[in-house]
Parts: structure tokens; sequence; C-alpha cells
């Protein structure tokens, strides 16, 4: 054979063999895409959960913190309307209570745009959902468990009790 025809037959080797090689290549290219890829897209996923399990904790964190702070404010309500239910009736008409009845009214109409609403107790039948019983009274007329005096007025934060009312109910 002619050294011409040897080269030929050589590169023809080659390029088979080179060919072969960079199919090989590609397939293992292939492979290490789909594998990247998976991994991207399970990461990717995996962010996504934490992400909106963090927004999850926070959004409880920030609940709890705000009926939290509705609790520990509550009874500066409560010392309110006390104070309003002990005016002396000949300064009721003083223009410094008025503004301090303005201040509590206020007060609540804060508290209604935060979702804080009074738990209504008289003449309604006895929930321990919603009220908690300190004493019991005889009384005729009236059905047995129902609420007939508010010890402390209880409250709901968006229809959940934060603070039950302590009441007294028919024995």
């Amino acid at each position: 054979m002619s050294q011409e025809k040897k080269q030929d037959k050589k590169q023809k080797q080659l390029s088979k063999k080179g060919l072969e090689d960079l199919e090989k290549e590609i397939q293992e290219c292939k492979k290490l895409k789909e594998e990247y890829l998976a991994g991207w897209q399970r990461a990717k996923a995996d962010f996504l959960n934490y992400k909106s399990k963090e927004l999850e904790k926070t959004t409880e964190i920030l609940e709890y913190s705000f009926r939290e702070f509705i609790i520990k404010i509550l009874p500066i309500l409560d010392n309110l309307e006390n104070a309003k239910k002990h005016i002396p009736l000949d300064i009721k008409k003083n223009e410094w209570v008025k503004g301090v009845l303005q201040i509590q009214n206020q007060f609540k109409s804060f508290l209604e745009q935060c979702g804080v609403e009074k738990i209504q107790t008289l003449g309604k039948k006895f929930d321990p959902n919603f009220f908690e019983s300190v004493g019991h009274m005889e009384t005729e007329g009236k059905e047995s468990g129902e609420v007939i005096e508010e010890i402390q007025k209880g409250y709901t934060l968006n229809g959940k009790v934060i603070r039950p009312a302590k009441v007294k109910i028919v024995k």
C-alpha cells in the first residue's frame, strides 16, 4: 500500500475513533446536563418551599406578637371603662372629662379596626369557649346556665378568643 492510502486509512480510523469519542462525550454531557437540571429544579423547589414556610412562620410570629400586644393593652380599656362608671355627676359635663371619654372612644375604635370585638355575654347561654365562670347565682325566671352578670369583658381578635369573658351564671 502506498503511503497516502495508509495515511487515509489511519485518518479514517482516527476520525471514526474521534467521532465515537465525541459521541461518548456528547452522551456524557447530556447525562450531566440532565443531572444538573434535575438538581437545579430540586434546589429551586426546595427554595420555594423554604420561602413559603418562612413566610408562614413570619406571619405566625407577627400574629402572635400582635395578639400579645392587644392582650396587654386590654386592661387599659378596662380601666378607662371603670373610670367612666365612677365619674361624679357634677363633672360629667366638664370638657376635660369629655376629652378623656373621647380618648376612650378612639381607643375602642382603634381596637375594632384591628379586628378586636367584645364578646356579648348577658342573657347568653354559657359557652366555655367564650366564657369563664367565676360564680353561680340562683335566680328565678332565668334558665340554668344563662349568663346573668359580666365581671370582666372578653374579647376576640379576628374571630379567635384572646380573653374569655369572666361571668356569673344561673345555677
